[in-house]
Parts: structure tokens; C-alpha cells; sequence
């Protein structure tokens, strides 16, 4: 065998291995770049969470409480209260869980799993949060304009209802615009991952 046939066959030694070099190195950077994007996911749900519980305990300085009681409400303030810090703290179970697995896995298909898991957990979170606060703003504007008794009741009652509306619709979507924002460039990025990763697999 002459040596430029010696030289063939170890470029294509060579350029065997290259593919599996790269291939680990951006494997490696989707693992890396995965775990970064859960853990803020996980950090954000945390402070989120704290945020609720900080803005009601300064409600209850001022009149609020009174508000409620007078309003009739306190029930049901208290009941959905307690529903909501309920689920809230399963879905930061949800996403520390996510987080662990997505750090202490390896395999690109175990990598990818993880990561559309996690994107699926974020999104109902979402979805959560917006169909439990339109239900309980709803339910509880209602019951509050139905209650107050005051003169010219039913032309006082369509204003507030009106009102009530429009004020509920600006605040939905205030909340929508902040969760796309929020939690939505964290689940695009995360989704970018999954692409890379794909690409990888098919490689093999």
C-alpha cells in the first residue's frame, strides 16, 4: 500500500470522528443552555408566587378586608385564595422536577423529552393563571354588583356592569401581554433547543 493511500484512509479516520466531536460539543450547549432556561423558569414561578402573597399582605394595612366583608365576598375570597397558592405551589413542584431531570440527564432523547415536558408544564401554568383569574373576577365582580343596594338600582347596576367589563377586559389583557412576555421568551428559547436537538438526532 503506497503512502497516499495511507494518508486517504487516515483523513477518513479523521473525518469520522469530527461529525461525533461536534456533535457531542452541541449536545453539550443545548444541555447547558436547557438547564438555564428551566432554572429561570423555576426562579420566576418562585417570585411570582411571593409577589401574590407580599401584594395581599399589604392589602390587609388598609381597608381591603373591610371591602370584601362588606361586599360579601369574604368566602369566596378566601376559598379561591387558598385554590390558587394551592396550584401555584404544584406548578413550582412541577418545574424544580423539571429542572432536576433536565440537569441530570445526558441523552439527547431524554434531553428532548424533558424539554417538551417542560414546555407543556409552562403552558398549562399559563393557561391556569388566566382562566383562574378571568373565572374569579368574574364570579367575584358579580356578586359584588348584585349585592350593593342603592337608589335607581338596576341603571347603577348596567353602568358598574359595564365598567366591570371593560375594566376586566384591560386587565386580561395586561395579563396575557405579561405571561407572552414573560414566560413565552423562555419557551421560545426552550423550543429552540428541541429544533437543535432534533437536527442532531437525525444525524445518526
Amino acid at each position: 500500500m503506497d503512502e497516499l493511500e495511507l494518508l486517504k484512509q487516515d483523513w477518513k479516520r479523521q473525518e469520522k470522528n469530527l461529525p461525533h466531536v461536534e456533535k457531542d460539543e452541541i449536545r453539550a450547549m443545548m444541555h447547558k443552555k436547557s438547564t438555564s432556561i428551566v432554572k429561570w423558569i423555576f426562579v420566576i414561578s418562585i417570585a411570582e408566587f411571593l409577589f401574590w402573597i407580599l401584594l395581599e399582605n399589604l392589602s390587609s394595612f388598609g381597608d381591603t378586608d373591610e371591602q370584601i366583608k362588606a361586599l360579601g365576598i369574604e368566602t369566596f375570597y378566601n376559598v379561591s385564595s387558598v385554590i390558587n397558592y394551592a396550584m401555584i405551589f404544584l406548578f413550582i413542584t412541577l418545574f424544580f422536577i423539571n429542572f432536576r431531570k433536565i440537569k441530570t440527564n445526558d441523552s439527547i432523547k431524554g434531553l428532548m423529552k424533558n424539554i417538551i415536558n417542560t414546555r407543556k408544564t409552562v403552558k398549562i401554568y399559563v393557561w391556569y393563571n388566566i382562566i383562574f383569574f378571568s373565572i374569579v373576577f368574574l364570579l367575584a365582580g358579580f356578586i359584588a354588583i348584585t349585592q350593593v343596594t342603592v337608589g335607581e338600582e338596576l341603571k347603577f347596576k348596567l353602568v358598574a356592569g359595564v365598567m366591570f367589563i371593560l375594566l376586566f377586559g384591560v386587565i386580561l389583557l395586561l395579563l396575557i401581554g405579561f405571561y407572552r412576555l414573560l414566560y413565552g421568551i423562555l419557551t421560545k428559547r426552550l423550543y429552540q433547543n428541541y429544533q437543535a436537538l432534533k437536527r442532531l438526532e437525525m444525524k445518526d
